[in-house]
């Protein structure tokens, strides 16, 4: 009998060395569980972060597009045809869809705009964007009327002879498309600097306006430019360049 307590014991320790490993491998066994767990919430938070900030840059592409669209920087000449592009190198994974379809209503189109994305594996390179295999990441649709020419005799109450005045003198300036009786306003946005500053005080004479009535509304460094150029009075311009300074510092 005496003999069985050291046995007793040993076993009683083996058993205690037993439940220790037990619990070892039990804790460790949940903890790796739990770090899964974590990293797997840290990865879907990561995904669905990038999955807003796509959708916000879609959204803020789409409004360019749109803005763009009304300036006449992007042409509305498809009536139920699908037109397609790209935003260029600077948002080289992103393209568009513009749907038109025509409505009940003369020259007023429904336009469609869908905001695709894809991970190009290459360098940006024009027109090469993959639509087949994009993900549409926004859509927005607008009512838009198709541009039409302006007409200054019929539109601005223009006589005959002041019609043919101005389109004398704006066909003295060798650009295309200034008829006066077929003024397209989207030509504007396509000049460059310099042949805007020429077109520009003989429309707005036209529309009855001067330079100095639109140059609060101005840039400042648009403004500059024009009072370079001499077009508006070097007085008028530097007050209104001064009293621009002015809210710039409040």
């Amino acid at each position: 009998m005496k003999s069985s307590g050291p046995i007793s014991a040993f076993r009683r320790g083996r058993r205690r060395h037993g439940y220790v490993l037990l619990e070892t491998v039990v804790a460790t066994g949940l903890l790796v569980i739990g770090l899964a767990v974590i990293g797997a919430q840290v990865q879907d938070s990561q995904t669905c972060v990038r999955k807003m900030q796509r959708r916000v840059r879609a959204m803020m592409l789409a409004e360019r597009h749109l803005a763009m669209l009304d300036l006449g920087l992007v042409e509305l000449d498809s009536v139920d045809e699908l037109e397609e592009g790209d935003f260029g190198p600077r948002h080289p994974d992103y393209g568009w869809w513009l749907t038109t379809e025509d409505t009940a209503i003369e020259n007023i189109y429904l336009l469609r705009l869908d905001i695709l994305h894809h991970l190009r594996e290459d360098e940006y390179r024009e027109d090469d964007f993959d639509f087949d295999n994009a993900d549409t990441l926004y859509t927005v649709y607008g009512m838009r009327a198709a541009p039409q020419p302006v007409d200054f005799g019929e539109d601005f109450g223009l006589t005959e002879d002041e019609v043919v005045e101005l389109g004398e003198k704006l066909s003295e300036l060798g650009i295309e498309g200034m008829d006066p009786e077929e003024f397209d306003l989207r030509i504007l946005g396509k000049l460059d600097f310099e042949e805007l500053l020429e077109a520009l005080p003989l429309i707005m004479d036209a529309f009855g306006l001067e330079l100095s009535d639109m140059a609060s509304t101005l840039p400042p460094n648009l403004l500059r430019q024009i009072q370079e150029s001499g077009l508006l009075d070097e007085e008028a311009a530097s007050g209104m360049l001064e009293g621009l300074g002015e809210d710039e510092g409040s």
